[in-house]
């Protein structure tokens, strides 16, 4: 064995030392202070014949920690005043080391805190893993959903720089409200950035990623956090998003029944083939998506316990009952002879939670509803989209379960392969194979012809919405030019490029990435909304129906919303809210006061949740 030198050997403890920190330094230059004085002392013992051994290590003491003692020694010995003069130069010596040692232990202390390393000491907040474009949704949408709760938190975890995360927070937020949000650096898989994030003492943790692996191997590091900390607190869950439908057991499974996956490009196919097939349906999917307009909030209403759901349609003058809690399930639109037990919660939309005002069920008089049952047929359309990608397929298949077989579909895209038309989906689906160019829209776009502009996922983000933003000018320029009326859905990745894309044209919609943040969102402040959404996103079961006025009341005959409510209700279905467009196309009016006198003409509409 190799023997080292006595030289290597007290570097490398004192190396040692200087690595355990301040304190471990303090305490060596303290030992070393301490030989000095004991070492200058003794000398000084021998140079005078005043006191003792204590007496001169005492005043070698003295004289290291203030140089101002030197003044009063005895000039005439000489020996004794060069020892205490020594002492004094350590003194100084060992004081300036001291004092850097302290400032660079409070200095690394301050950039630990601006890295955010230390343990957050919040309980009940949401934690966010993952800084990108998608937070900001994310952020605004919980902000305004803990509007009017006090002290509320949200935890952001990136890999970015903590004070660079804050500031492009306040740049991008400068108002959030009752909620604080705390940033913390680290890998986002590890377990001390978990713990940095108090994982154990949150309520919900988003994952906001866009790669399926790393969202599973960060689903996988949660599960294991959980487990090491023994939580037991069944209502802790994760909240992520996949894109590849093969991931999708992956991720259920590594999230060990705490997670709730959503598959992105099917909810997004989904809300696409809704919103391009009735005019107006988009504003109420973002109405109900969003929390700054009316959301579904689980409610206990003691008031309404023994009474039937029919009732309850009845009974509320400001909010609409959609659903039903209970035990562990949670329906939409039950059975309106479904009795209210105690312990059951009511699926309220209103437009905060608690903000329900209620009324005795209102009588209403049977001359003012239209009892007549009505054949529900789907209805010829004409669809035109410009583009392709991944998803076609998926809207097609969603869109032809509502629609006529003999409606007309018009595909756009010059690269588009044939594979993406492989199946017929029961559609009358024409390819066009040419570029997007103005005197083609105006041959293909008609009077009532819903438009689809999708995005181009063989090129970057910015390329493709900017051909979609071209291509959506030129489609309302032919619509103001030439007086025709049509819906343009368009799909956009980038949430500053939707901002462009936004006008005041109440059938235009714009989608893009941000929805799943909102649906995201949603899930974080309660979980057992997802199940509700996806039906009311998917054929089976109930979903969101826009139908003649002339369905459920007289038309020209005022009448109010428990008129509409009561005759949707024996029709087995939940009165949302109306759209007039007569003698123009006006906003979707969603849970507006059930006092509210109304008219209706023969083009309006009726917002219903219903099965067919």
């Amino acid at each position: 064995m190799k023997k080292h030198p006595v030289r290597e050997k007290i570097r490398y403890v004192f190396d040692y030392l200087l690595s355990k920190g301040p304190v471990a330094m303090i305490g060596l230059l303290l030992a070393v202070t301490m030989t000095i004085v004991g070492i200058i002392g003794i000398v000084a013992n021998l140079c005078s014949e005043d006191g003792g051994v204590i007496y001169h290590i005492w005043n070698s003491f003295l004289h290291t920690l203030d140089p101002g003692t030197i003044s009063g020694n005895d000039a005439s010995n000489v020996p004794y005043l060069v020892m205490m003069t020594l002492a004094t130069l350590c003194g100084l010596f060992l004081t300036s080391i001291l004092i850097g040692i302290i400032t660079s232990g409070v200095e690394d202390k301050l950039n630990d805190l601006r890295k955010g390393l230390s343990v957050v000491q919040e309980k009940n907040h949401v934690v966010i893993i993952g800084f990108n474009d998608n937070t900001f949704t994310l952020l605004q949408e919980l902000v305004e959903a803990n509007a009017n709760h006090k002290n509320c938190c949200i935890v952001l975890l990136g890999e970015q720089d903590k004070e660079e995360m804050e500031e492009t927070v306040a740049a991008r937020m400068p108002d959030t409200k009752t909620t604080h949000i705390i940033c913390r650096t680290g890998s986002l898989h590890e377990f001390y950035s978990l713990e940095r994030c108090a994982v154990e003492n949150c309520r919900s943790v988003i994952v906001n990623l866009h790669e399926d692996a790393q969202v599973i191997k960060t689903i996988l590091a949660l599960s294991a956090y959980v487990k090491e900390k023994e939580i037991l607190n069944p209502d802790m869950y994760f909240i992520a998003s996949i894109l590849d439908k093969q991931h999708l057991e992956a991720a259920r499974i590594a999230g060990e029944g705490r997670a709730e996956i959503i598959y992105a490009k099917d909810t997004i196919s989904r809300i696409i083939a809704h919103t391009c097939r009735q005019h107006g349906l988009s504003q109420v999917i973002a109405e109900i998506l969003n929390f700054s307009g009316n959301e579904m909030y689980l409610e206990r209403v003691p008031e309404m316990v023994g009474k039937t759901f029919h009732e309850a349609q009845l009974s509320f003058v400001n909010a609409v009952p959609v659903g039903l809690q209970i035990g562990d399930r949670v329906y939409l639109n039950p059975k309106m002879d479904t009795v209210i037990g105690e312990k059951d919660l009511m699926v309220l939309l209103e437009m905060d939670d608690g903000e329900y005002a209620l009324c005795a069920p209102t009588k209403v008089n049977d001359r003012m509803i239209n009892n007549g049952v009505y054949c529900a047929l789907r209805e010829k359309d004409h669809l035109l989209i410009l583009g392709s990608n991944d998803k076609l397929p998926m809207i097609l298949r969603e869109y032809s379960q509502y629609v006529d077989p003999a409606s007309e579909v018009v595909v756009v895209d010059e690269e588009m392969s044939d594979d993406y038309l492989a199946e017929t989906y029961g559609l009358n689906i024409t390819q066009c194979q040419q570029p997007v160019r103005r005197n083609l829209l105006q041959q293909l776009v008609r009077q009532g012809t819903n438009i689809l502009l999708l995005n181009d996922d063989s090129q970057d983000g910015e390329t493709s919405d900017a051909n979609t933003l071209l291509n959506l000018i030129l489609l309302r320029d032919i619509a103001e030019n030439e007086q025709q009326h049509f819906s343009i859905t368009t799909e956009m990745r980038n949430p500053e490029n939707q901002r462009l894309a936004v006008r005041a044209r109440v059938d235009d919609f714009v989608i893009g990435s941000n929805f799943i943040g909102l649906l995201m969102a949603q899930i974080a402040e309660n979980h057992k909304m997802l199940p509700l959404i996806q039906e009311l996103l998917n054929e089976e079961g109930c979903e969101f129906y826009m139908k003649s006025a002339s369905q459920y009341v007289p038309l020209g005959v005022e009448v109010n919303g428990f008129v509409l409510a009561e005759s949707a209700a024996r029709k087995g279905e939940v009165y949302v809210g109306y759209r007039k467009r007569t003698p123009t196309p006006q906003p979707v009016q969603v849970n507006t006061d059930k006092n509210e006198p109304l008219v209706f003409s023969e083009n309006d509409l009726i917002v219903v949740i219903a099965e067919e």
